[in-house]
């Protein structure tokens, strides 16, 4: 921000992280503001931005990442539908210390949030979102035969593998909305924990474990493979877990796919790390990690080209993307929305940093709707993949009804 005030308050003496982010969720809601509040991984901070004006950009083109201002961006699963832009007009950081600051005209309505969170007794987020009737999108059984069908096109054609996805609802109170926030980040430290509102969008919340493309103030450039999933068990070290071929062959496919794109640009200098397994809570993934230098390899706008190129990444969507798409759209009873698509902080200090939206959730005053989806291939077993969403699905569930 060019003009702003600045704000500091010490938070063990005034505000607690729960009360902070209930007051700026509730007072954004209240004036149907945009609001977007992130912890990154291994992170104990939080950041809070507030607009009063947030933006919905051109629906059919990708974002041109490096002329956005500071702020957050959310995007659906489908390509070219409308994105969203909350910008920095009002921005906390929630650490040790609180530290604030809003642009002049702004100034009067960070006072409100403060004066809002030191009065978060009483308020009820519940009182300020739409009702959804509890209905299943589709049935179980929906989702075994789509596995099947799945399967049978995997044989019979050019496609490799899809992503087929599903959700079901939840009933929930929303009494402690800030509680599942931050119990999330201590349950899943390696994750981006988000919780975001949009008038155009509803309310969501995410703790996902996948990045797909970062960039920082040196010039250097990340993205992740990131597929198979098992259930974790703690009697068997990190470094022991073994994977069947399937998981294995899904992973390969996500990382052939992101090399597919570095060769579509022609990038030849990048590293590749992995693959490893990783620990997501209860959950367990293997995870390849790619950096380029984009000042080396001269591509300053490489964030936003392989951002045209990554989204859908095979590990939501399929290979090759065009025949897993049409599948998609054919056996999946429901819009995924934002499940999916991407969501986080550009510009913030100089560094971006997009997430894909898993484990996620839509929140209602009543219940969620919560989303999932697995891998699909030729080795699929229905029942475990279908097993696997509900796994996905624990991670928002569990949270909530865990209170």
């Amino acid at each position: 921000m060019n003009s702003s005030t600045v704000v500091q308050t010490d938070i063990s003496e005034n505000l607690c992280k729960k009360d902070l982010i209930k007051g700026s969720l509730y007072t954004a809601m209240q004036r149907s503001y945009a609001i977007a509040c992130w912890s990154c991984p291994e992170s104990k901070s939080w950041d809070i931005i507030l607009d009063p004006e947030p933006l919905e950009l051109a629906e059919n083109k990708t974002p041109y990442l490096y002329k956005l201002p500071s702020g957050f961006l959310i995007a659906p699963f489908k390509s070219n539908a409308a994105k969203y832009f909350i910008q920095k007009k009002i921005h906390i950081q929630v650490g040790e210390t609180v530290n604030s600051e809003a642009q002049p005209e702004y100034s009067m309505i960070l006072e409100d949030v403060f004066q809002t969170s030191s009065q978060t007794k009483g308020l009820s987020l519940a009182d300020l979102l739409p009702e959804k009737t509890i209905q299943n999108t589709s049935t179980d059984h929906d989702y075994i035969a789509g596995v099947e069908a799945a399967k049978k096109v995997i044989i019979e054609t050019e496609l490799q593998k899809v992503v087929l996805a599903r959700s079901k609802e939840q009933p929930i109170s929303l009494a402690d909305l800030e509680t599942v926030v931050l119990n999330l980040r201590k349950q899943y430290p390696l994750a981006y924990v988000a919780i975001f509102f949009h008038p155009e969008t509803g309310l969501w919340i995410s703790a996902t474990p996948e990045l797909l493309l970062a960039t920082d103030s040196d010039g250097t450039f990340k993205t992740v493979a990131l597929a198979g999933t098992q259930k974790y068990n703690p009697d068997i070290p990190i470094r022991d877990v073994s994977w069947t071929h399937k998981e294995i062959e899904e992973q390969a496919l996500v990382g052939r796919y992101i090399i597919n794109c570095f060769k579509t640009i022609r990038l030849r200098e990048y590293i590749e790390e992995g693959p490893r397994t990783i620990q997501s809570g209860n959950l367990l993934h293997l995870k390849t990690v790619y950096t380029a230098n984009t000042t080396e390899v001269n591509m300053q706008e490489l964030g936003t080209t392989m951002l045209q190129l990554l989204h859908p990444t095979s590990a939501v969507c399929g290979m090759p993307k065009k025949p897993a798409t049409e599948f998609i759209e054919q056996y999946e009873h429901f819009d995924r929305n934002l499940f999916s698509g991407y969501s986080g902080p550009v510009n913030m200090d100089r560094e971006t940093a997009l997430y894909v939206t898993l484990r996620c959730a839509q929140i209602h005053s009543n219940s969620i709707t919560l989303y999932a989806g697995a891998g699909i291939t030729a080795y699929s077993v229905a029942q475990k993949e279908f097993d696997e969403t509900n796994l996905k699905m624990d991670v928002i569930g569990k949270a909530f009804s865990n209170l």
